[in-house]
């Protein structure tokens, strides 16, 4: 049995634009919002913000990440943010992890001349 790897296709989620996550992130908080039946200017009240502000986030209008954390704080849920990025936690195939140290900036990579190859490419 012979595997063909050039016609395999891989199950990969189509990519969104960010309009279309921004609609779906501002249809989630207004579903959970509906689900502990709070009203809008009661939740508005309780994030610090206007009113016209949740609309606009429920609405996938726009907002910052200032109004979406004091939205999430005021459902109880903002414990959620954590788990928004993965750790950026040291890579043991990353030369700067040896030495313990977290890194703060990203250089250029030094590139070779030559570009690397397997060594059986034919004319070598």
């Amino acid at each position: 049995m012979e595997l063909n790897v050039a016609n395999m296709e891989l199950d990969t989620p189509p990519i969104r634009s960010i309009s279309q996550l921004v609609d779906q992130l501002g249809q989630q908080v207004e579903a959970y919002r509906l689900s502990r039946d709070l009203k809008q200017a009661d939740l508005a009240k309780r994030a610090g913000i206007s009113r016209s502000t949740l609309i606009r986030l429920e609405a996938g209008k726009g907002g910052t990440v200032e109004t979406l954390v004091r939205v999430l704080r005021a459902l109880e849920i903002d414990d959620r943010l954590a788990n928004l990025l993965p750790a950026a936690a040291l890579s043991p195939l990353d030369p700067m992890s040896e030495t313990g140290r977290r890194r703060q900036r990203v250089r250029d990579r030094k590139t070779d001349s030559a570009p690397w190859t397997w060594g059986d490419e034919p004319g070598q």
